[in-house]
């Protein structure tokens, strides 16, 4: 075989996708409300006077923040403390040290962690804002979606969804990112198998997972053939 052929032919395995490869696959994160003995997180609230959170929508709508000083989150009522909460009724991740760790070291160009006070808690915890708001909603696969439309929609809120059951997004439109808001349903908090993995590594408390990709399909078993053997 000839030096060129030879080249032409690592060139064109280089080119070939692998078949082990497979799409990645996302989770969105939920808080575990089916722990026993739970505490309950609040909203988190500026302590300075002079600063205020406009918003319980503030640290979910995919976008770093900015100039709220030093922040606390009321426990109501009290109970098992988790490595994993959403708080109040804007359902802001508020995570143990340990947890914000995993997100600093597998997803730092997509997460901004803010200390924030637990009422009645010496242990330091972090409020998770994932900074990228990523258009990934795949809406022929989720299970029903409406959107707004010009009839009923506020002035900020055209195109977005009004109900998505059964989400479903499309993991070739996440350009990488490991942990992302979907827009037009920021509600949902988006992660990476990675990060998942991270966390049941760690035994991370108060933390369920969804998948909101398709699972790659199983692999059939062959059945063994039984060979018979015919009598004489």
């Amino acid at each position: 075989m000839s030096p060129d052929t030879t080249s032409r032919r690592k060139s064109a395995a280089r080119r070939a996708p692998s078949r082990s490869a497979r799409p990645p696959r996302y989770y969105d994160l939920h808080d575990d409300f089916r722990a026993p003995g739970r505490r309950e997180l609040g909203d988190p609230v500026s302590l300075e006077r002079k600063k205020k959170v406009d918003s319980v929508w503030l640290f979910t709508s995919g976008a770093p923040v900015r100039g709220l000083g030093k922040l606390r989150s009321t426990v109501r009522p009290p109970g098992q403390p988790l490595d994993f909460s959403l708080a109040g009724a804007g359902l802001t991740p508020v995570v143990h040290a340990r947890v914000a760790s995993i997100f600093r070291e597998l997803a730092p160009n997509d997460v901004q962690l803010i200390p924030v006070e637990v009422e009645d808690c010496d242990e330091p915890y972090f409020i998770v804002v994932a900074t990228r708001l990523v258009h990934c909603i795949d809406d022929r696969k989720c299970a029903e979606v409406h959107r707004y439309t010009d009839d009923d929609a506020p002035p900020d809120r055209m195109g977005h969804y009004r109900t998505v059951r059964g989400l479903r997004i499309d993991p070739t439109r996440t350009n990488g990112a490991r942990v992302f808001r979907s827009w037009g349903w920021p509600v949902s908090l988006i992660v990476s198998e990675s990060i998942k993995e991270a966390f049941e590594h760690a035994g991370v408390t108060g933390a369920r997972f969804a998948e909101v990709t398709e699972p790659p399909p199983k692999k059939r078993r062959r059945k063994a053939q039984r060979k018979t053997r015919k009598s004489n």
